[in-house]
């Protein structure tokens, strides 16, 4: 396998207006820090500046950053997060996933564009990029995807799995 072309990171917002349509890998890393009110348990790695937190592949890159940018609902990276800053989801209508309140998820996108950055892997072959997104989450181990590999990615999951289950319970 070639050595991939990674973009210089780039704070998230910046870094994905930039982006060409077409397919690609792309990382997100903890740039500045987690709010004081976040409870990250003592006994997890902790989540440090500078540490890669995600890894995602889309199908065409621009328009993945709408979702990542401002729909809760259609991120699980999104979710996660939310989940794990205490932000409060909601059920809406028929969405298969929760969505934040309007308020909620402008503090999330102003806490994403201060605090993560991101980088990018533009792909000509798309055959090979999924089988190199799942070969650099089981050697990376990102906290925030959620393959159940580490301490940190159980964590992330199960806070997320009780903040969309409190928020079903809280549409009926």
């Amino acid at each position: 396998m070639e050595a991939l072309k990674w973009t210089k990171t780039a704070p998230a917002k910046t870094a994905w207006q930039q982006m060409p349509l077409g397919p690609g890998i792309y990382k997100y890393y903890l740039t500045g820090g987690l709010p004081k009110n976040v409870e990250w348990p003592a006994e997890l790695q902790p989540l440090k500046r500078g540490g890669l937190i995600y890894v995602g592949r889309a199908t065409n890159l621009r328009s993945r950053a709408r979702h990542h940018d401002t729909q809760t609902s259609k991120s699980t990276f999104r979710r996660s997060l939310a989940a794990v800053l205490g932000l409060q989801a909601q059920w809406h209508g028929r969405s298969a996933h929760p969505r934040l309140t309007d308020t909620d998820e402008e503090l999330l996108s102003v806490w994403m564009a201060s605090n993560l950055g991101t980088s990018f892997c533009v792909f000509q072959d798309t055959d090979s990029m999924a089988g190199i997104e799942d070969a650099m989450r089981a050697e990376l181990r990102p906290p925030f995807n959620r393959d159940g590999l580490t301490p940190e990615q159980l964590h992330v999951s199960t806070v997320t799995t009780v903040a969309n289950r409190n928020a079903l319970r809280d549409k009926g």
